[in-house]
């Protein structure tokens, strides 16, 4: 290992090579690492024809993270489950235009493509995206908006294995990572004790290392040979080959270094209570739904409130949420610093909760849904030319056994009064979110149908189930009118529930849910 400028460790980075970025929006990003090779590339031309593999968005704004990489020659491909978000979207706009091959591979897959190139295994077999646009039956990983016969039309494949289908995803190639950490001792040794995610550097190094390749680290401190102790070291140093030391590295994008987000020094978390506004609404409704002792996951959104009530209910002890970057427990954190937590009480790698959720231990995934369809689907990935990408939400929407969506009936210019316990749409939005079509499917309602998956349709003004493969509304909040504020807003006509019932009052009403005598007393 040596230690060098971000200039000399990057120089040693060839044409062709494939390099797999670490980081999470702001979390782990090594931005002096890739504001040096955008430098040397505008000044060489080299490295060209690059493949980049990230699985998560690398970056805060225009201009940071992989929006670095965004010059016309330097990558041929990209492999990634997210694009168009955090505004980091030059890189996309280069996708959009088909001047850059991109494969989006849902985020937990991705993680453990890494994990099996590690391993030197050829790849991996899996359920998770089958029915979605993943699967190349309804549409494939090809993000790029290019000629399809220029490129590989999907990086799956499905197969059938003692009768039972399933999506074959191969290992991509990589011969260089580049990692962060908060430091680095003499001998090479990474540790990320002071992040607040882990993500999957030594799937990453090890994945680099299979390919005969380079490990690149940009940490913020360097210590002495021996100062970090075993159990702290996430990276072995024989791994590492150039280490770069950033002073300022931050933490995220929120503080240059806060140890409650790593879980080193437990904060008190004093937050007041969020008004009533109709996400809250939606997610007081939501924790209805709860029960005590559940491991649940909170997905991007809306869905990120849902912390912030369990809090105010004095409720945290009797639930465990995750996040999909890892943290368990503590309040995570909303769209500046998405993935971490203030007090997590543990902390996973990404292969590792991913893992987690693949295999079905979720009690229930509450996640956000943009669009629904008369099928059931969801679409959170493609609206037109804009590529968010999915992330995690396939690996987590897949294999759940109780799926709660979170959405709009309507969007643009809708307004809401609520008073008395009551719920009244002011102003009705212009765009309908409840579509006969989904644009691309992220979730797969015949498939949740088929496998007898528990999918329940939060909106702001009413819930739907699906029940024997149909959308079926089952409540509406009170004040709401069923044909002019339900029916007309929606693009397909629901089932409707021979009982219909009504959200709870105390829903729409500034006093407390009371979720701990409920979930003590067994109530839903």
């Amino acid at each position: 290992m040596q230690v060098v400028s971000a200039r000399e460790a990057v120089s040693h980075l060839a044409d062709e090579a494939s390099v797999v970025v670490s980081g999470n929006g702001s979390l782990l990003q090594p931005e002096a690492l890739l504001t040096a090779l955008e430098a040397r590339y505008r000044e060489s031309g080299h490295p060209r024809g690059l493949t980049v593999i990230y699985p998560v968005v690398v970056g805060t704004g225009p201009g940071t993270g992989v929006d670095h990489l965004a010059d016309p020659g330097m990558v041929r491909r990209v492999f990634g489950s997210c694009f168009d978000i955090w505004h980091v979207s030059r890189l996309t706009d280069l996708i959009r235009a088909g001047a850059v091959e991109a494969h989006c591979i849902p985020m937990g897959v991705l993680f453990h493509l890494l994990r099996a190139r590690a391993a030197d295994q050829p790849g991996i077999l899996t359920s998770v995206g089958l029915d979605t646009f993943v699967d190349p039956t309804v549409k494939g990983t090809l993000y790029s908006g290019g000629d399809s016969g220029r490129y590989r039309p999907s990086w799956s494949q499905r197969l059938e294995l003692d009768g039972q289908p399933y999506l074959y995803f191969p290992t991509p190639p990589v011969t260089a990572a580049l990692l962060v950490a908060s430091m680095a001792d003499e001998a090479g040794n990474l540790s990320l004790w002071r992040e607040p995610i882990r993500q999957a550097a030594l799937d990453m190094a090890m994945a680099a290392k299979a390919g005969g390749g380079t490990v690149i680290a940009q940490v913020r401190h360097l210590v002495r040979r021996g100062a970090i102790p075993a159990r702290m070291v996430d990276v072995p140093g024989f791994l590492v080959d150039w280490v770069v030391v950033e002073p300022e590295q931050k933490q995220s994008s929120l503080t240059d270094y806060d140890p409650s987000l790593s879980g080193e020094w437990p904060t008190p978390i004093a937050e007041p209570p969020l008004p009533l506004t109709i996400e809250k609404a939606m997610m007081r409704r939501v924790a209805l739904f709860l029960e005590a002792g559940q491991v649940i996951n909170l997905g991007f959104g809306v869905p990120a409130l849902l912390p912030r009530i369990l809090a105010e209910e004095g409720v945290t002890d009797l639930i465990t949420a995750t996040v999909e970057h890892g943290p368990v427990g503590g309040m995570p954190l909303g769209v500046e610093a998405f993935g971490a937590a203030r007090n997590p009480t543990f902390l996973f790698t990404s292969p590792d909760i991913f893992a987690l959720y693949h295999s079905h231990q979720l009690d229930v995934a509450v996640l956000s849904a943009a669009e629904v369809d008369a099928s059931g689907s969801a679409n959170v990935s493609r609206f037109g030319s804009q590529l968010p990408g999915p992330g995690g939400y396939i690996d987590i929407s897949s294999p759940a056994r109780f799926l709660v969506l979170v959405g709009r009936l309507t969007t643009g210019g809708t307004r809401y009064h609520i008073e008395g316990g009551r719920l009244h749409i002011a102003a009705e939005g212009k765009i309908q979110k409840f579509v006969p079509t989904v644009e691309e499917r992220t979730f797969s309602g015949p498939a949740a149908a088929q496998k007898g998956t528990r999918v329940v349709y939060v909106t702001d003004r009413a819930t739907f189930e699906l029940v024997d493969g149909q959308v079926t509304l089952t409540e509406l909040a009170p004040g709401i009118d069923l044909q002019r504020d339900v029916l007309n807003q929606m693009g397909f006509r629901p089932a409707i529930a021979p009982r219909l019932g009504s959200w709870p009052s105390e829903v729409l009403s500034p006093p407390l849910l009371n979720l701990r005598k409920r979930w003590m007393e067994g109530e839903g």
